[in-house]
Formats: C-alpha cells, structure tokens, sequence
C-alpha cells in the first residue's frame, strides 16, 4: 500500500538529476543562498535519489556542476555588476553581509573560497565579493572548481547513503526508513529557516511586513508549522491510511525496543508528566527567587496547560492503544511526549530568550535530541503508536511557540545561567534511574 502511494510522487532520475544541479546552483548564487535552505533540500533530493537508484557518480556531478555554475555566475556579477548590486535598497539595509564577506576575503584571499563553501552567512557572498575585488578569474575558476570537488560529497552523499541503504534493509523496514528520513529533512528545513531567521537577515525582514507590531516571524512560523501538524496528524489518525501507516512503523520500533528494553525505559521516564509539573515549578520557583522573574511561572502554566489538553484531546479521540500494550488509558495524543516537549520547549525559550540569535539557535538544536528520543521511545515500548507521539510533539510545540511570542513583548531584564538546563537535565536523569525498577514492574510485569 505504501509504495502504491509514493509511486505517483516518486520522479524520474533524470527529474533528480537537473533538481540537484538546480538548488546546488542556487544554494551557492550571491544572496539568494542566504535565503534558501539547501541543506534540507539537497539532503532530501539526494535521499531520493539514492533510494531510485540513480548512479551516485551523476548524483555527485549534478552538484558540482551546480555549485560551480552558482559560484561563476557570482563572481561575474560581483566583476561586472558590483556598484549597482551594492546600491539596491535591501543589500544596502544588510551592509554588514558584504563587510564580513570582503573582511573574510582580504584576510584569506583566493582559499577564502574554498573554506567560504562551508561558513553558513557569508557562504554565497565570497564569490561576489573576490569579483568586485579583482581576483584573477583563471585563479578563482581554480578555487571554484577544487571547493566545488570537496563540497557536492559533504553535502549530498550522507543523503544519498541514506536512501540506498533501503535496498539493504529487509522489507518491513523501509516504511520506517522513509519516516525517518522525512523527519530528518523537516528538521534539517526548520533548523535552515530558524538559522536564516535572525533580526538582520532579509528573510527576517520580509516577513515582519506582513505581520502585526511584536509579532516575531520565528516563533509564528512555528506555531503555523506545530499547528498544521498537529491538525494534519489528527485527521490522518482517523482514517484507513492513518492505522496503516502506524502499524507498519510500530513493529520494527517496538521490535528495537525489545532489544534494549531497559535503555527504553530509562530514556522515556523523563517524559512522565508529574516529573514535568515538578521540574516546571523548579523553574518558577528558582527563576523568581534568585532573578525576580515572573518569566519563569510561564514554563509551569504551559507545562500544566499541555497536559490539561492532552487529557481533553485523548478523551476527545478516544482511540485505543496498541494490542497489549501496558497502559490502557487512551492513546491519541501522546502525553509523555506533549509534555517533554512542552517542558524542554519552554524551559528552553525562557532560558535563551534574551541571548544572541546564534545561542538561541544552538540551544534549540541542543533540545531537539532529547525530545525526539523520549518521544520516539513510547512506541519502543509499544504503549503508543507512532502517530500519537508526533501529534504530542506538536501539541507541545504550539505552546512552547506562544510562549515566546509572549517573551517577546515581556523579556526578563537579565538572562539565566545556561547551566540550568544542564541541571533539570541532570535532574531528569537521576529520577529516571531511581523509578527505573518501579517503571519496569509497569511495563514489563
């Protein structure tokens, strides 16, 4: 059933092919790379490929043909077009984008283009910028050419490995596969959109034109994204393809939890909604005390909030859980996984909110592993279908998402220590070794 839907979506190699040659082009194109999240669709395109079997040499010369022709092009509009390019309005507003870029240049010369490839914010501006500034095209074609020749493997084989190992793996497998590599390529064009999404890039700015005063673009963006999903996941769990698309993801996850049932347990524990409501109120109580923060009270209200609606939405559903699974309340959403997500969302934006773009978007990655392993490890233990657990994700999302829009209208006056998410987390840790006994007795009899 599964590859009768795919199939009408599946394209042609050649389809493939100018695909990759395309984005490569753009993701390395003066300003425009800056924009365009190319690690997640490069990742996607190559999975693709890989799982179609498109020969890895032609998926490989697509993007170097691509990242080449992106860098020429560049560097022929910073030698022939730089003044008028430099004095459009929106390049103007973003000056600091090319004084980075030629401060980088000047620095490193002609190898500035071949390490430029791997630096994220200035990476489609170097070429542009040894243009306008010179250099010999015989010596940039060199550079071009030999970062070209190290880029397209860094950027497209772990994609392309990815989807060939399908062809390695038994059947039952694949649905699991292609689960889990359009999730990496959500995270991957979330994490890209987040990146490009500090106060003085374009993007930031472009979407502000277009929303109310205060309202910030990143965390609408999230609450759009978290909201869609949630909706979608739920209409999905209700219908024919929804139960068989959890069936056939549930039993290769729960046969791995098998094999490490405790490891399973000990990582799920973290999620258990009263250690949640505990750790929240720890956030409240230190925040206020030690920093006069009523900030703080939000993560415990949101915390509260997600699983007071988690109770409503599994009342509401009234779906069953797995056969034999060890608790027998309802199942959809996933309450462990609604309130990890809502804790570590909102203990996370409390934290970071008002520190640098670039620390926000490190913490923000430094999370998303401990939510997705306490997530995916309910249907490791075979008490929640796969379903449940991304409708919970994205139920905690939504308010960790509207908890900071309100940070942003009420900010605290100064930042708390980073150290104490390394603390809940040690926290959560020690509790879930303490319950780990009393837990099995639960799950496992």
């Amino acid at each position: 059933m599964l590859d009768s839907l795919l199939i009408p979506l599946s394209p042609s190699p050649t389809s493939l092919l100018l695909l990759i040659a395309l984005v490569a082009l753009l993701e390395s194109l003066a300003f425009v790379g800056l924009l365009l999240p190319g690690v997640a669709l490069l990742f996607g395109l190559a999975f693709a490929a890989g799982s179609h079997g498109v020969d890895p040499v032609a998926c490989l010369l697509a993007g170097f043909v691509g990242a080449v022709l992106g860098d020429g092009i560049s560097f022929l509009l910073g030698r022939r077009a730089a003044p008028r390019i430099r004095q459009l309005s929106w390049i103007e507003r973003h000056a600091d984008w090319l004084e980075r870029s030629e401060a980088f240049f000047h620095r490193w010369g002609g190898l500035s283009i071949v390490t430029g490839r791997f630096v994220g914010p200035i990476r489609p501006i170097i070429p542009f910028v040894a243009g306008s500034c010179g250099l010999s095209p015989v010596r940039f074609m060199s550079y071009n050419l030999l970062s070209a020749l190290a880029w397209a493997p860094v950027y497209l084989l772990p994609g392309y490995l990815t989807g060939h190992g399908m062809h390695q793996l038994p059947e039952e497998l694949i649905p699991l596969l292609w689960s889990l590599a359009a999730l990496a390529f959500v995270l991957l064009l979330v994490q890209q959109t987040h990146r490009l999404l500090h106060p003085d890039s374009s993007l930031y700015q472009y979407c502000r034109q277009y929303l109310p005063e205060g309202w910030q673009p990143a965390p609408v963006l999230m609450l759009m994204f978290a909201g869609g999903l949630f909706l979608a996941t739920a209409l999905l769990s209700l219908t024919p393809t929804g139960s068989y698309l959890n069936q056939q993801l549930l039993a290769p996850l729960h046969q791995f939890g098998q094999q490490l049932p405790l490891w399973t347990l000990a990582i799920t524990l973290p999620g258990d909604p009263g250690l949640c409501v505990a750790l929240a109120l720890m956030s409240a109580v230190y925040g206020q005390w030690r920093h006069q923060q009523r900030q703080g009270w939000g993560v415990l209200l949101g915390v509260s909030l997600a699983l007071c609606l988690n109770y409503l939405l599994k009342l509401a559903f009234a779906l069953p859980r797995p056969e034999g699974a060890a608790l027998d309340t309802f199942s959809f959403p996933s309450g462990h996984a609604a309130a990890i997500t809502a804790l570590v969302g909102l203990s996370v934006a409390w934290v970071a909110h008002n520190r640098h773009h670039a620390i926000r978007h490190l913490c923000y990655l430094l999370a998303t592993p401990v939510i997705l392993l306490v997530a995916l490890s309910r249907p490791m233990l075979g008490v929640h279908w796969p379903l449940d657990v991304i409708a919970g994700c994205a139920e905690g999302l939504v308010i960790a998402a509207g908890y900071r829009l309100w940070l942003y209208r009420h900010p605290a006056t100064k930042p708390v220590p980073l150290a104490w998410l390394a603390l809940l987390l040690g926290t959560a840790m020690l509790y879930s070794g303490a319950r780990l006994d009393e837990a099995a007795l639960l799950y496992f009899g």
